[in-house]
């Protein structure tokens, strides 16, 4: 079991290990997650929690800045200036109008008891002095935040960690799942160093919280792709895994996108790309390579609250024009190439058109319906 013992701690060893923490309002699910990245057993070395808050208002950044108290010269917390804005919020998942009210529950769960495991931590949040209990003595944190406490976003959150990460691999995490397997860190670890063809390594996933069939299906999908190969050619038929999941190689990230997540429109191109997905596309796109372990090493929280149910580019049309961008734009697999499309009904012909209507499209385009 790793220790817990603050007074033996090694501030001067170096992380191996940099784990990206965006936070945005994720309470009471974040000490959950804070502590099972901070008691991962790394067998003798280290990593460091980088969290950055992104405007949360209801108690995530307290609970972060009294667990860095505690751990006093093994966390640091910077303040950043940020460019200068007026606006409320300038999150990029808020251009387009919200499908829910993400302030309320969603309207599916409407039906459904809370899970137990949520009304005890809503009756009693783990506290600072829980969470610290259980660090390894070599664990380090970094929080990050602007001065303007203004929501940035998702990808400007995780650029910023990166900006301040200090080891050669890099682990992103989602500030309401849960790693619960202290191992789990370092069997992907091993296994990124094994394979070094690989450039990243992901793990099997299940889903925790709210009972979601639909996500079940999917989980079990992701589940079936291990191979690099597998999870390559997975990528149009929907994200071959999450992306807190994975662990990468600090160099590949750097490849993919220089450090920096995309989020949004960007000069030139109009799609309103979520992070995790355009991240993916862009890493196989460069023709990049991920694993995937056979273990089951993170639970993905369902909750009525999830932006993947409320946020409007999340739409089924949205994400299929980012698929068709990367299919169709050069180096994609369909690039120059003739397609053909099997389908039925609405969703043949909404696919036949809008690959019709890019600046890139085929030479030939056949509709099959089967």
């Amino acid at each position: 079991a790793p220790s817990t013992n603050p007074a033996r701690s090694n501030a001067k060893m170096e992380p191996e290990i940099s784990v990206i923490l965006p936070v945005y309002n994720a309470m009471p699910y974040l000490p959950v997650t804070v502590m099972h990245m901070m008691r991962q057993d790394l067998r003798g070395r280290s990593l460091e929690l980088i969290c950055a808050d992104d405007g949360s208002s209801d108690g995530s950044l307290e609970f972060l800045l009294e667990i860095a108290k505690l751990l006093a010269e093994r966390a640091i917390v910077h303040v950043i200036e940020g460019e200068e804005t007026t606006a409320p919020s300038t999150n990029p998942a808020l251009i387009q109008e919200l499908r829910a009210d993400e302030a309320k529950d969603h309207p599916s769960f409407v039906d459904q008891d809370v899970p137990t495991e949520v009304l005890q931590l809503r009756e009693r949040p783990l506290t600072a002095q829980d969470v610290f209990a259980q660090c390894c003595k070599d664990h380090k944190l970094k929080i990050l935040l602007f001065k303007d406490r203004k929501n940035r976003g998702q990808g400007a959150a995780m650029s910023l960690c990166f900006s301040y990460c200090s080891a050669p691999f890099i682990a992103q995490m989602e500030s309401d799942d849960e790693r619960e397997r202290t191992d789990a860190f370092f069997i992907m670890l091993e296994a990124l160093k094994k394979n070094i063809d690989w450039d990243a390594v992901s793990c099997r996933v299940q889903c925790v919280g709210w009972n979601r069939p639909g996500m079940d299906r999917y989980v079990d999908w992701q589940n079936q792709l291990l191979s690099p190969e597998e999870n390559q050619k997975g990528r149009f038929i929907e994200i071959p895994a999450l992306h807190q999941t994975a662990m990468f190689r600090k160099s590949s990230i750097f490849k993919v996108n220089g450090g920096k997540y995309r989020d949004g429109t960007q000069p030139g191109c109009e799609l309103d790309v979520p992070v995790d997905m355009n991240f993916w596309l862009e890493f196989f796109h460069v023709g990049m390579r991920c694993g995937k372990v056979p273990d089951v090493l993170l639970g993905w929280r369902q909750h009525p609250r999830q932006h993947t149910r409320t946020h409007g580019r999340l739409s089924i049309p949205n994400l299929r024009k980012i698929k068709i961008d990367f299919l169709l734009r050069p180096g994609g697999p369909a690039h120059v190439h003739a397609v053909q499309v099997w389908s039925v009904g609405l969703t043949l012909e909404e696919w036949a058109r809008d690959l019709a209507a890019h600046k890139h499209a085929p030479p030939a385009l056949q509709q099959v319906e089967w």
